[in-house]
């Protein structure tokens, strides 16, 4: 193992756009959100370490579905309604992987007034064994990778636009 520089790691942080109207599950949560730098250099691969959500709308069980993917020109379908995307569209999203996350484990719950801090990677709780590892993917004329979310849960959550940050802990390679 080589010896590690500041450089060698990064936490980004980015919100995503949300609609102020109530979801159903299986709604889109967010479109393509952009991870800036999530590479170094243009096509450059790095890996996810861990990520986290910091929910000031502190949403309770709110299950989430977390696509990766290396561009923007498709999108898995529109913020609050059915993810209606099609095989062709997704193929050309360039997905390179996806995360679970259950809103009843490794989360913060009500121990911190009007916010939820959940852990998405490493997995914890119930999801600790599919942990996988996971490698951000930026295309060959870009540093950023792209991050889309969908609803799974039974709730119906609601957010004001802001209410969710991404934290993502970056190893480059």
């Amino acid at each position: 193992m080589g010896s590690y520089g500041k450089s060698d790691f990064k936490i980004i942080r980015v919100k995503p756009t949300l609609s102020t109207d109530a979801y159903a599950q299986g709604d889109v949560l967010f479109t393509s959100t952009e991870i800036p730098n999530a590479v170094i250099g243009n096509g450059g691969c790095s890996k996810l370490v861990a990520m986290f959500i910091m929910d000031k709308q502190d949403g309770a069980d709110d299950d989430t579905i977390f696509v990766f993917h290396q561009n923007n020109t498709q999108q898995l379908g529109t913020i609050n309604a059915s993810a209606d995307v099609s095989d062709s569209n997704l193929e050309t999203m360039k997905v390179t992987g996806v995360a679970f996350n259950d809103g009843s484990d490794a989360s913060s719950g009500a121990h911190i007034d009007n916010a939820r801090i959940q852990q998405v990677y490493p997995a914890s709780g119930s999801n600790e064994d599919s942990f996988q590892l996971q490698f951000l993917q930026a295309e060959d004329d870009s540093t950023s990778v792209y991050i889309s979310g969908l609803n799974t849960g039974t709730s119906n959550p609601t957010f004001a636009d802001g209410d969710l940050e991404l934290i993502f802990h970056i190893e480059y390679r």
